[in-house]
This record gives structure tokens, sequence and C-alpha cells, in this order.
């Protein structure tokens, strides 16, 4: 992870809880991210810290075998500093220990930035259904965002 952080002061990537509902609502507000269904799946983020500021966020709903990375964001001051590549790495890393074999996004504008991140455009009528099921894809994103998927590696020991 340090190649990760090369220059981000060494944030503190840990799990959310409710306590942190208010803090990452803000931050995706401030970023014009949908914040609807927030509370219902805050323990699914996870959070980056620095001297215990939240800094960036990334949810993960998972449905069996698909998991949806939504709401990734880094605060102004701390991007460019590889903290979104670490948020998703270790999205990546909890979704594969519970199983998951294909990570689906929706963006409207950092598609470029998820390509690299080894993300690939799918059509949208071609996500799995369990996505096009979220209340993401239904409804808090716009019919305009671009629909993205990634393979991911099994966890070690997880024999698919």
């Amino acid at each position: 992870m340090s190649r990760e952080l090369r220059n981000a002061d060494n944030p503190k990537v840990e799990g959310a809880s409710a306590r942190d509902l208010d803090t990452v609502v803000r931050l995706l507000s401030k970023n014009h991210l949908p914040v609807a269904d927030v509370a219902s799946h805050i323990d699914a983020f996870v959070l980056a810290k620095l001297d215990g500021e939240i800094v960036g966020t990334v949810g993960l709903e998972t449905y069996g075998e698909i998991a949806l990375v939504r709401s990734l964001c880094v605060s102004d001051l701390h991007r460019s500093k590889g903290i979104g590549s670490a948020l998703l790495s270790a999205a990546a890393a909890r979704a594969a220990s519970q199983g998951v074999a294909e990570l689906y996004l929706l963006t409207t504008d950092a598609a470029q930035y998820f390509a690299r991140q080894g993300f690939v455009p799918v059509l949208r009528e071609h996500a799995a259904q369990e996505v096009r099921n979220t209340v993401q894809f239904r409804s808090l994103c716009p019919d305009t965002a671009i629909c993205m998927r990634k393979a991911i590696e099994p966890a070690p020991g997880d024999n698919r």
C-alpha cells in the first residue's frame, strides 16, 4: 500500500460505522455524489483518515459474486496522492474476501480515472442484474452515467 500512498502522509484505511455517517454524507454532498441511501449502506464503506479526519471514502454494495463500487470520493485537499487508488484497492480486497468476482460502478465524469484502475466500460443493459437492481443504478445515478466493470482476483484460499 505504501506505493499507492506515496505522498498521502500515510492515511489510515478502515471500515466505516454509523458514527461516520454525517461526515461521509457531507464529503459526498460537497462533491455532488448521491447520498440518499448512504445511511443504509454505511457499514459497507471504507474510509481514508488522516490524523483522525476522514479524507476519502468508497462504498461497496455486495450481491453474491457481484459488487457495486460506489461513492469513491477524496477531499479536494488530498487528491492526487494515491488515496483514491488505495481506497479502491481496499474495497477490492474486501470484495475478494467475500467471494466477489466482479466489480461494477457508475460514473458521470471519472471514466478515464477508473479505466486507469482496470475498469472497462460495459453497456448498462449488460451489467449484472444485481447491479441493475440497485438504487444507484435505477434512480440515483443519471441514465447518462457510464457503467464500468472489473474482474477481481479471488482472495488467497478461495477456490473458485
